[in-house]
């Protein structure tokens, strides 16, 4: 859930923060480069076990899509959708990948990757 609402936030407040109608959002190769602004975070498709942005945006295609014809990022969820929301479609993508796991389907399991924290010293 937390994937979907932080994309969907970013790409609406591109959008409002450019506010030029002729560059509603940006490309999908944009993406690490806007997480990181806004977000002060760094994004990697790699941690979600996909190799690329488009992989990644097919996975949550309910919340997000890359246009076909230039990769543009376009929110499918209007700017002031609940929480909850985002919540309960996480919630339905999990349990159809764990039907499709369990039916046989070893590609629908995701491989999340943890992010390396530092650890702290004593001494």
């Amino acid at each position: 859930a937390n994937l979907r609402f932080e994309l969907h936030l970013l790409v609406h407040a591109y959008r409002i923060d450019l506010n030029d109608e002729e560059r509603p959002s940006f490309g999908e190769a944009h993406l690490q480069h806007y997480y990181q602004k806004y977000f002060r975070k760094t994004f990697t498709s790699k941690n979600f076990g996909v190799a690329s942005n488009l992989e990644l945006i097919g996975l949550i295609k309910d919340t997000l899509e890359a246009l076909p014809k230039n990769n543009i990022l376009e929110a499918q969820l209007a700017e002031d959708t609940p929480m909850d929301n985002f919540i309960r479609l996480a919630e339905d993508h999990r349990r159809e990948r764990q039907q499709a796991y369990d039916a046989g389907d070893e590609m629908a399991k995701l491989n999340l990757q943890r992010e390396a924290h530092p650890q702290a010293g004593g001494g």
